[in-house]
């Protein structure tokens, strides 16, 4: 008695059905028949009545059936047993690293250790922060200073900050437009932006806010207003325009993780960002 006559016995037995069994299984409904017929064979009894709705189970075959859900049910726990789960990066990002720096960081990471699996979770920098410390990320990316007793930076970069505005708008004119900015909480870029605004018009700008760097970058070339974001998140996308933000300057990135972590996986993505830190 094989396994897989075994398989084929339950899955006619609950079908009901040798053709929608057959269809399920992807076997030919002749192959099917072949297998029930050899199992009543070995075991010298019917295991079915055959009808014209289908097929019903006999008295042996609903006793087979009960020693069949048995066997595969520990069949199936022995191999699920001996298969390794594979390990998993859970990475917190913001939105504008994860839109360009963090695919080009996980494109070589992948090439380099195919057999891990990574998950990557957009959020504000305090849910971040809070998220790695709790253990439901296994490190994250966050352009804020961050004081937390469990938590370490591993590794910082410079972002270049610049202002995009609509094509032909001229320096001077830049910090009296509307600014569209995102709308999440605590979100740098805005914060900067706006102080920059005040600090140089004595004002509160007009604002647009949007939820994703796609929508600040297509509002700002529809003569919108002007923004502000790291160089190497813009597209080569018509209708804007940059000018360095040299009053603002740059902000600094880190990569948070717990402290005295010892995890392979996350030991390896730190290296290779060490390694590839000019992307």
């Amino acid at each position: 008695m094989e396994s897989l006559e075994l398989r084929i016995f339950r899955e006619v037995a609950y079908e009901k059905s040798v053709s929608r069994a057959a269809e399920k299984m992807g076997y030919v409904q002749s192959n099917v028949t072949a297998h029930i017929h050899n199992l009543e064979e070995e075991l010298g009894t019917e295991l079915f009545i055959r009808h014209s709705k289908g097929v019903s189970l006999t008295d042996d075959g609903k006793q087979l059936l009960s020693y069949a859900d048995q066997v595969i049910s520990l069949l199936d726990n022995a191999k699920n047993s001996f298969i390794k789960s594979l390990p998993t990066l859970r990475i917190g990002a913001t939105q504008t690293l994860s839109a360009h720096r963090l695919p080009l960081w996980l494109s070589v990471f992948k090439k380099q250790y195919p057999q891990v699996n990574l998950s990557v979770f957009t959020d504000t920098q305090i849910n971040l922060i809070q998220s790695v410390a709790d253990g439901d990320l296994d490190c994250a990316f966050v352009n804020s200073e961050f004081n937390h007793p469990r938590l370490e930076s591993v590794f910082s970069f410079q972002e270049e900050l610049v202002f995009i505005t609509p094509q032909n708008m001229k320096v001077g004119d830049i910090p009296y437009q509307p600014i569209v900015v995102t709308n999440i909480c605590g979100c740098p870029y805005r914060n900067l932006l706006e102080t920059w605004v005040i600090r140089n018009t004595n004002r509160q700008p007009d604002i647009i806010q949007y939820d994703t760097v796609e929508g600040i970058i297509k509002a700002v070339s529809l003569g919108m207003g002007i923004s502000l974001l790291p160089q190497n998140v813009l597209p080569e996308a018509s209708g804007i325009q940059t000018f360095p933000a040299k009053d603002i300057g740059s902000l600094n990135v880190q990569l948070l993780t717990s402290k005295n972590l010892n995890n392979p996986t996350v030991n390896s993505f730190i290296d290779m960002i060490q390694n590839h830190s000019d992307y």
